[in-house]
């Protein structure tokens, strides 16, 4: 795509095992919390979303990289706490 990566670019894991543990809630939850959709980057430009296949680490289901850093077994609920995370980081 044209549209730049955010700094920190996320991207959900959308193979089987991810998808049966509920993965696309936790989509909706990125997508809801960042107001931006699949191929998007936020006007900010910290974050970008995208979806993958399979990161290999089906049983840590379901599975969210963020700039590299693998987050396993994730629930919407603690999405607003992780992307917390990095919005502290760039107030240092």
């Amino acid at each position: 795509t044209m549209t730049p990566k955010g700094k920190y670019p996320i991207s959900v894991c959308l193979g089987t095992a991810c998808y049966v543990r509920g993965a696309e809630k936790v989509l909706d939850e990125f997508q809801r919390q960042l107001e931006i959709k699949v191929g998007e980057t936020t006007p900010d430009g910290l974050f970008s979303l995208d979806c993958l296949r399979c990161v290999g680490a089906c049983g840590l289901a379901p599975v969210v990289t963020i700039a590299g850093k693998v987050y396993g077994r994730l629930t919407p609920e603690k999405v607003r706490d992780i992307l917390s995370e990095y919005y502290l980081l760039e107030q240092v």
